[in-house]
C-alpha cells in the first residue's frame, strides 16, 4: 500500500492535535494531485516548543518578518497561521475550516479553493479547476 500524505505528516512526529495541513496537502491526500512538500499551521504551544528546541527545525523569517520553521531537509514548513487576503488566519481560526483524514487535520477544500482564487497564480488557477472537477465527481 502506498504512503498517504497523512502518513508523511505523521512521520514528522509532531503532535497531531496541534497541527493542520495547509496548502496543497489535502489535494495529495484525496488523490487530486501530488504535493511536493508539507505546509503546516501549528498551535502557539507547538511554535513555542519548536523555538526552544534546536533539533531538525530551523527558524526562518518571511518577507514580513513573520517567523516560521523549516525542517532541515526542506520537506516541511510550520507556520503560526496562514496568510489570506493580507491577514494572518490563526491556527485557532483554521480549526473551524478543517477536516480530518487518517487522524490528521487538513484545511478543507472550500477554504483552500477560496485561498487559491485569492492567490490566483497559474498553479492556483489550475488547482481550483482540479478541485471543482473532484467536487463534481465526489460530493
Amino acid at each position: 500500500m502506498s504512503e498517504t500524505f497523512a502518513d508523511k505528516v505523521k512521520a514528522l512526529n509532531l503532535p497531531l492535535d496541534q497541527i493542520i495541513v495547509i496548502g496543497s496537502g489535502i489535494l495529495d491526500q484525496l488523490g487530486i494531485r501530488p504535493a511536493s512538500d508539507i505546509d503546516l499551521a501549528a498551535s502557539s504551544d507547538l511554535m513555542k516548543k519548536l523555538s526552544e528546541e534546536s533539533g531538525d527545525w530551523i527558524k526562518k523569517f518571511d518577507d514580513n518578518q513573520r517567523f516560521y520553521f523549516v525542517k532541515s531537509d526542506g520537506s516541511a514548513e510550520v507556520w503560526d497561521g496562514w496568510e489570506f487576503d493580507g491577514q494572518t488566519v490563526s491556527y485557532g481560526e483554521l480549526l473551524s475550516q478543517s477536516v480530518k483524514y487518517d487522524g490528521v487535520r487538513f484545511v478543507n477544500l472550500e477554504f483552500l479553493s477560496r485561498w487559491k482564487k485569492w492567490r490566483s497564480r497559474e498553479k492556483d488557477v489550475q488547482d481550483v479547476k482540479l478541485i471543482d472537477e473532484w467536487r463534481a465527481d465526489n460530493e
